[in-house]
């Protein structure tokens, strides 16, 4: 079992005295598949890496241009007559209507234009007349889309509107991994390999760059902003490592892309059914954001297997591998995994995520239980005309004379046996590897987190 200490001869010898006799395959089986279930697929794929040097990292967006009047908590007066007026205005929908802005009802049956606005104290309090001369009904909770507008013959210019840009950030966070052998262990060489090697040493490094895999990308998943910043004068999470004397600096975590659509996606759940209905809860999400791409789906294994019973139980020419398909030599394999649906709007891709049925991870929660709405492409639009990766990966440069060549993975060395950098005359050999990072999406707001299993 994993346990905290230096790799030596005594920890060795005692994992199983099999190590140190004849015929045995010299083979280790990785019977726990960390390495496969760490893989996230298309953020390591699709991932750009941009270096920064701040602590946080912001995204700004634009703010919606088209506005509505949500008439919810206000008084209307006068309701079916030609001139309405609406009284109280929430202030999250006040202070940018002006007169000749045109309503349209929710009947969508008849127009309205404004006459007047008030705003007190930071409510609004709208006169709206009828363009037609027929009767307004309106009834406190109607949802008013201020579509268009309209002046007359040698009219003023109307008032000014200020659409601002909204703030979304992240923080890296860094990630270490340690490996330490004792002189004695490195000397001797033992009875199974390890990537071709006969020492210990080769099977812990092995360990720690999955280890560095799965922590950085289950972070890129499941991680939870901190409160806590680098630049805190009385940070509330503290490095407890003061095992050396140092340590007691300040630490911050990174937010994945789950927390990501809890704080500006969206998040619903089905209550344990697929049906067609899961699909419109998602796609009117996806139209209410204004998204107009395709999407991947991702999940876990036991998610997957819920919308794949679903959708090959359908006629429908648009469902990949349609039903239960058999091989042509004679129905000897059986294929129940469907690849991409198109309904309403969007295609929507596939694909299972190993990580999310790592039965250690994530198995418990609502993570592994949910299907992801992700922005296919990987790009957004920004002003000009160009366009961003969606998601991508921001990076603090290692730094380190050692360490991967792209700057993003840095390694330590200490002992007076470091093959690499010895340092000292201790016997023993220290390596560290450690990474800064962070994830950041753009367009969050086009993600959505369907729980589909109770």
């Amino acid at each position: 079992m994993a346990t905290l200490g230096v790799i030596n001869k005594r920890y060795v010898s005692a994992l199983d005295p099999i190590l140190d006799t004849r015929e045995i395959n010299k083979n280790v089986a990785d019977v726990q598949n960390n390495d496969f279930f760490a893989d996230i697929l298309w953020v390591n794929n699709k991932k750009k890496v941009i270096e920064t040097g701040q602590p946080i990292y912001n995204t700004f967006y634009n703010e919606d241009i088209v506005k509505v009047v949500d008439t919810t908590g206000a008084t209307v007066t006068n309701s079916g007559t030609p001139l309405v007026t609406i009284t109280g205005v929430a202030a999250a929908y006040s202070g940018y209507t002006q007169p000749q802005d045109i309503l349209m009802l929710v009947t969508g049956a008849r127009s309205a234009i404004v006459q007047s606005v008030v705003n007190s104290s930071g409510l609004d309090t709208l006169i709206v007349k009828s363009v037609d001369g027929g009767n307004i009904a309106i009834t406190a909770g109607d949802v008013l889309s201020l579509y268009s507008c309209a002046y007359g013959e040698q009219s003023n210019a109307g008032q000014n509107v200020r659409y601002g840009v909204n703030r979304q950030f992240n923080k890296w966070q860094i990630f270490r991994k340690t490996c330490e052998i004792s002189d004695v262990q490195k000397a001797a060489t033992i009875e199974v390999e390890f990537d071709g090697q006969p020492y210990y040493t080769f099977k812990d490094m092995i360990d720690k760059k999955i280890a560095m895999k799965i922590a950085v990308n289950a972070a890129f998943v499941g991680g939870t902003m901190s409160d806590t910043t680098f630049s805190d004068a009385n940070p509330r999470l503290i490095d407890q490592n003061t095992a050396f004397g140092t340590g007691g600096g300040a630490v911050q975590t990174t937010q994945g892309f789950n927390k990501y659509i809890e704080a500006y996606g969206t998040t619903l759940n089905t209550n344990g059914t697929v049906s067609f209905g899961t699909f419109d809860d998602a796609q009117d999400n996806l139209l209410a954001k204004r998204y107009n791409g395709d999407t991947w789906v991702v999940g876990s294994t036991k998610a997957r297997r819920k919308v794949d019973v679903f959708l090959k139980n359908l006629g429908s020419s648009n469902v990949s591998s349609v039903r239960l398909t058999g091989d042509v030599s004679g129905a000897n394999s059986l294929d129940f995994i469907v690849e991409q649906f198109t309904y309403g709007r969007y295609t929507h891709f596939f694909i299972t995520m190993p990580m999310l049925d790592d039965k250690s991870l994530f198995a418990n929660t609502v993570i592994a239980k949910s299907l992801y709405y992700l922005p296919k492409d990987n790009v957004v639009k920004v002003y000009g005309g160009s366009q961003e990766p969606s998601m991508m990966v921001r990076y603090v440069p290692h730094g380190s004379p050692f360490g991967s060549y792209d700057a993003l993975i840095g390694e330590t060395h200490d002992g007076a046996l470091n093959p690499v950098n010895p340092v000292g005359t201790q016997l023993f050999a220290l390596t560290d590897y450690f990474t800064k990072q962070g994830l950041e999406w753009l367009d969050p707001q086009h993600g959505v987190r369907q729980q589909i299993i109770n």
